[in-house]
Parts: structure tokens; C-alpha cells; sequence
């Protein structure tokens, strides 16, 4: 009998990645350069926004849209229901974590308690798209900064359109490329710093200077970081890019089928479907939360937690937070992602049905 083991997450691979990098790689021409162009100018018409800046990961994405915006030595309000690096770009500059509660039924930050606890030194919050979910911000005292992550979110509506906004390309994310990560703006002068950063102060990129006679001379006016995208990761961008649409399709579809195979299971709640989200994710709730997850992997389904909230860590400070402190312990991750076989969503749905 074959054995049964379904991920949470799978990248999806198909002919147009693997052609892409080999372009790339028979090009010469590996590091930054014009795919890395192409793909970012092609992100920010996706977004709906002016600019698009490539960079190795979210989390470097986020820690340069940080020092962009000039956002040390203050407070930076972020929910404890996220990746650690929500939380560990604002302490690279130097900030301290204030976590604000979430919203029981989205997930999503509680604005309200974001309000509650805004100070004089408050400078920015850092809100999340949980799973490609979003509550759009009131308005908050002049000053505030906010900068949305957006590593769930790719291929939601809306998302990253109001603010700068940081985006993953993890090996499983909705847009895949290994790793990687963006940041996008409407501002220009952010912009501006932004490629200085990303590429060590340094402000022009070497693809530029090539393009010109004296292409081996260059300015650096700041202290900046080697933190820019290449065109490897950037072509398996692009692969994807053209690829989201029905990629996102795959995985609303496979919502749809966990929403309407586990109808009528009063011991495991989905969230509400919406069409507008990517689904980075599917979280459901479940009471008896470790013992099901240890269910599901003596059967060979993954499962996992997203997230173990960051009040908990040592490193960050000890926060009573009623939802998430609540929420989070019945919290299980099921498998989603765009090549799902049916054999395998059957499988997993009859397999669930079966817990008691």
C-alpha cells in the first residue's frame, strides 16, 4: 500500500518556471538585473500601485520599508497572531513591540485595541493580512505610519494599495519563487530610498551602469544593505505572476470543498468564505485542537498552527491578549495549495469526518 503523506503547503512547478530560469541561466546574466525590472514593474501593475522594489525576503522587505520611513527609537504596534518577523523588523531599528489583540472571527488586528493603546511615542503599526484577510484601518493620529504585510495576501483585491505594503515569495506562497519578498509604494521618495537600501547605498544598479559608458561608476550617499532580488528569483516571479489567477482559483476551490464536505461537523469551525481573498491559508478551529492534529498525521495528513502567538516568546513582552490568547490554542492549519489532487481532498475530508 502506498503510503499517504499530504503537506499543508506544495509549491506548484510547471514547464514555464523551470524555462524561465533556464533563460536566466543560459542569459548570463544571474544577479540584479532586467527580469528583476520586468518582474517588479509587472508586481506594481498587479497592485495597483506606482512602484515595486524586489528584495530577498518579506522580512527585509519589511526591516527597509521600516528605515524608509525613518521609524526608530518609538513604538510600533503589531498582533501577536503573526510571524515572528512582524515583530523582529521593528526591533531591528532599534523600536519597542506593543501587540494589540485581534479580531475573533477574521483574525485580523482589532483596530479598536490598536486605538486603545496608541501613545506619544507611538510611531507606526504593523498591520497583517492573516491568511489574505483584512480590516481597513480608521484613521489614526497624524504621525502613525502604517505598513502593511502582506505575505499572505497576493492576489487579494486591494491589498497594498493605500500604504507601503511588504510582500512574501516563499516557497509557499501564493506567489512562489524560493524565497524572495517586495515592498510597493505610491510615494516616490520612499521609493527612492528603498532602491538605495536594497543595494548598498549604492544608486545605481549594476544592469544600469552597464547600459552606460562609464558604467563603472556609481555614487553611495547612505548606508545601505545587500539585500536586492536577483533575476533567478525574479524569473520564477514572473512564471508565477502569469500563473495567479488560476493558482488562487485552485486553492478557493479547495476551500469551497473543506466549507461544503465538513458541513454539519459541530466540533470544527471554518472561517467565511470570501471570494476576494487568496487563501493563503485555511485556519479552522478546533477544541480538542493537539489531539486532532495528532489524528491527522497518524494518517498522514500535515497540519499545523498559524500562528503561536509572539506574546508567548521570551524576547517579546508578556502581553494579555483575551482573543488571541483564546483563539490560538484551537487554531489547526489544514493542507491548501493549487495541486491538491482530488484523490488527496477526498481523502483528507473522509478522514476528518472519521474523528472522534
Amino acid at each position: 500500500m502506498k503510503e499517504i503523506n499530504i503537506p499543508i503547503f506544495r509549491p506548484s512547478c510547471s514547464p514555464t518556471e523551470i524555462e524561465g530560469v533556464t533563460r536566466v541561466l543560459e542569459s548570463g546574466w544571474w544577479g540584479l538585473g532586467p527580469k528583476t525590472a520586468e518582474f517588479e514593474k509587472r508586481f506594481a501593475e498587479l497592485i495597483g500601485v506606482k512602484y515595486a522594489v524586489g528584495v530577498t525576503s518579506c522580512t527585509v522587505a519589511l526591516d527597509l520599508a521600516i528605515k524608509a520611513h525613518d521609524i526608530k527609537d518609538g513604538e510600533v504596534i503589531v498582533p501577536a497572531l503573526t510571524f515572528v518577523s512582524t515583530a523582529l523588523a521593528p526591533l531591528y531599528n532599534n523600536n519597542k513591540i506593543v501587540f494589540a489583540d485581534i479580531d475573533e472571527e477574521t483574525l485580523c488586528i482589532d483596530w479598536e485595541d490598536v486605538q486603545a493603546k496608541i501613545t506619544p511615542k507611538t510611531k507606526a503599526v504593523i498591520p497583517v493580512w492573516y491568511a489574505g484577510r483584512y480590516i481597513k484601518p480608521p484613521i489614526l493620529p497624524e504621525g502613525i505610519t502604517i505598513i502593511e504585510d502582506a505575505a499572505h495576501a497576493c492576489g487579494t483585491k486591494d491589498a497594498g494599495t493605500e500604504h507601503t505594503a511588504c510582500w512574501s515569495f516563499h516557497a509557499v506562497k501564493n506567489l512562489a519563487t524560493g524565497d524572495g519578498g517586495m515592498i510597493t509604494t505610491n510615494n516616490p521618495e520612499i521609493y527612492k530610498k528603498l532602491l538605495a537600501l536594497r543595494w548598498c547605498g549604492i544608486d545605481k544598479t549594476t544592469w544600469e551602469r552597464t547600459q552606460k559608458k562609464y558604467g563603472w561608476d556609481y555614487s553611495i550617499e547612505e548606508v545601505g544593505y545587500k539585500a536586492h532580488m536577483n533575476d533567478i528569483t525574479a524569473a520564477l516571479g514572473l512564471a508565477q505572476l502569469g500563473r495567479l489567477d488560476q493558482l488562487n482559483a485552485n486553492r478557493k476551490l479547495r476551500v469551497l470543498e473543506y466549507k461544503e464536505g465538513l458541513k454539519g461537523l459541530d466540533w470544527i469551525k471554518l472561517p467565511n468564505y470570501d471570494p476576494a481573498m487568496s487563501w493563503h491559508l485555511l485556519a479552522a478551529r478546533v477544541k480538542d485542537r493537539d489531539r486532532f492534529i495528532d489524528y491527522l498525521l497518524a494518517h498522514g495528513i500535515s497540519a499545523g498552527v498559524h500562528y503561536k502567538p509572539l506574546n508567548t516568546y521570551n524576547i517579546f513582552p508578556h502581553t494579555e491578549l483575551p482573543i488571541t490568547d483564546k483563539v490560538w490554542l484551537e487554531l489547526v492549519t489544514l493542507p491548501l495549495f493549487p495541486d491538491l489532487s482530488d484523490e488527496e481532498m477526498n481523502y483528507i475530508l473522509t478522514t476528518i469526518r472519521r474523528f472522534e
